[in-house]
This record gives structure tokens, sequence and C-alpha cells, in this order.
């Protein structure tokens, strides 16, 4: 470290963010006051020398790392988390910090690796019905008008940046955010505690697609429904009608949730929504399902796996196989985009 450096407090609120950790944990975890971290956090004192090893070690930062100021500035425009999430407040602040560190990765990458830019549509029109503009991003992108393959994929190659570091973290849910770096926009999807089945990842992909669409257009929450996006960008009106004859028990879409990798809980609404289901009829099924545990977890859901976001640690390997730089390289240079992280933790971000 360099005698003309000094702490940058600013650097520790987003470590102690990015671990989860608030004030008073942090100043229980090094032996001082809880004012003590407000002050360095907001610059009007620095630690000691002994301190500044003390909060390095509890957050599992480089010490370095606090003594450096911001180079490549990342701008949130617009974030969308589960209201109903229960997880603490401190733990989603954590993966609103995470998924920035990882479009600086994906920034940097991108500087040897040509990666897929943002793809939407430019013209929507916001009068078009929730449906219209589900069929608008589908032909967009070229989806066809039956069973999606490869969501994750198709997502990723359109520019969409997706990570799976969360999918193991009990009661994690979706989290998208619209960032910018350099005046250029993106949008990052932190996938939730899917447990890797596809047709949980596929709807809860489908829905961060519709607030992306609803953002885009400035609609609000009453104004669109993210839940009928979902239903009507994963199932096609006319492809999905042919399967709904002589379509009747739950154990009827059980077959279909096979082909289509989509939950049955949002064929139903599906059904219901293109009239092959009455209000009546639809009640019953769901009913039956939250008898029978549905709700929670569905059958299949172990048997029908999701695939796994792949552009970051394909760009890696290719980094590596063509002799760009090495891993170790890799973790070192990520300092010019402000990730000054362990390696552990650079593999998590990654995936």
């Amino acid at each position: 470290m360099r005698n003309n450096k000094v702490f940058n407090g600013k650097r520790l609120k987003i470590a102690r963010s990015y671990r989860g950790k608030t004030v008073d944990i942090l100043a229980k975890d090094i032996n001082v006051n809880r004012k003590d971290i407000l002050a360095f956090e907001d610059n009007k004192y620095r630690p000691t020398p002994e301190n500044a090893i003390k909060i390095s070690k509890a957050l599992n930062f480089p010490k370095e790392y606090f003594f450096e100021n911001e180079g490549t500035r990342v701008i949130v425009e617009g974030s969308h988390f589960n209201p109903q999430s229960v997880l603490p407040r401190v733990e989603e602040i954590s993966f609103r910090e995470k998924i920035i560190m990882i479009h600086r990765i994906h920034s940097y990458l991108n500087r040897y690796v040509s990666l897929p830019e943002l793809i939407l549509p430019k013209k929507m029109n916001r009068n078009s019905s929730v449906e219209e503009l589900a069929t608008t991003l589908r032909n967009f992108w070229e989806l066809g008008n039956g069973p999606i393959e490869n969501l994750v994929e198709a997502v990723e190659s359109n520019g969409i940046i997706v990570s799976a570091m969360n999918v193991d973290k009990k009661f994690a849910t979706p989290l998208t955010q619209k960032q910018s770096i350099n005046k250029v926009s993106t949008y990052l999807v932190c996938l939730g505690n899917d447990e890797n089945c596809a047709p949980v990842r596929n709807n809860d992909l489908a829905y961060e697609l519709g607030f992306i669409i609803s953002n885009e257009l400035g609609l609000s929450a009453k104004k669109f429904s993210k839940d009928e996006f979902a239903a009507s960008f994963l199932l096609p009106r006319e492809e999905f009608t042919k399967d709904l004859n002589n379509t009747d028990s739950l154990e009827d879409y059980l077959s279909l949730k096979k082909k289509w990798k989509v939950p049955v809980s949002t064929m139903l609404f599906r059904a219901y929504q293109l009239g092959n289901l009455s209000y009546k009829r639809y009640n019953y099924l769901m009913n039956e399902m939250q008898k029978q545990g549905w709700l929670k977890k569905e059958p299949l859901d172990d048997t029908i796996k999701a695939n796994n976001p792949e552009i970051l640690k394909s760009a890696v390997n290719l980094m590596i196989n063509e002799n760009i730089m090495s891993k170790t390289d890799l973790v070192e240079n990520l300092n010019e985009v402000d990730v000054m992280l362990y390696k552990e933790d650079i593999d998590l971000l990654i995936g």
C-alpha cells in the first residue's frame, strides 16, 4: 500500500453490504463502537492500520480494496425484487451489490471476448395487450411457437446477463436490475432458489422478462401483469390451445408439463386465460393442487432439470484456452473495473 492512499469509507460500505453484514455486526466483529463504523463509512475519520486489517479479515476483502477510489461507475437505473420475499433486508442488499460486481466482470470480459449486446424490440406499443407484447418479444427473438428448449440460453444470447449464484440459497427470489456502464445499459437477472428445476426457472425468467418489457415501456404494475406476460410468453395461444383438447385433470396437465417445461399452476392459469377452463374449474383444480401439496412443490420438479447460464463461464474459458490470460491474471486484472475479490468469490459470480 502506498503512503499517499487513504482509507475509502465508501468501499467499506460496499464491502459490508456485499457480505450482508449490518453496522452492528461488523462493529462487534472488529470490537469497535457502532458509531465508529458509521464514521469510517462517511469518511469522517479513518480506521487505524490495525482496524483496517481487522475490517479486511472480517469482510474477507483484500486490504488494498479499501484504499482505492472507484474508477468504473455502475449506475442502477431500475430494480425489480419480489415484494413478498422473506429474506432479511441485508441479504437483499447483498445480492444487489453482487450483481453490480457481475456487471463489472462482464464489462471487463467484453474487452477481450465479444459478448451479446442487449437486443429488445424497438417498436413496442405501450397500448398493446400483455399477450401482444409477449408475442412480440417471442417473435423478435425467433423462438417459434412451441416449447422453448433452453430459455436461459435465449435470454443470454440476447444480451441479458443471467446469474445462478442464488439457486441453492434458501428463500432467495429472482432479482432483476437495469444497470449502465459508460452510458451502455443492460439488464441483469439473478435467479432465485429454483433448485435447478426447469419449469420453475422458466417461469421465473419469463416473469422477469415481463418486468423488463414493462420497464422499457414505462408501464406500472397496475397496468401490466407479469404473471400474464410469463404465461403468454411461455405458452403461445395457438400451439398451447391445441394441447388443451381432452385435457381436464391435473394428471393431464402433468403430461403437458414434460413437453412445455412450465409449472402446472402456470398452465392452469393460461388455460383459464384462453377460455379453456371455466373460473369454477380453474379454482377447483387449484384447490386440488393445494390439497396435494403441489403449490409448494409439483411432481416432476426434481426430474426436469434446468439449463444453467454459460456466457460468463464460456468467456473465461475461451480467454484461458486461447492464452489471452490465465485465471490468476484475470483475478488480478479485474481490479481495473473495481473488482478486488478473492478467487472463490469471483468463481461464484461467474458461475
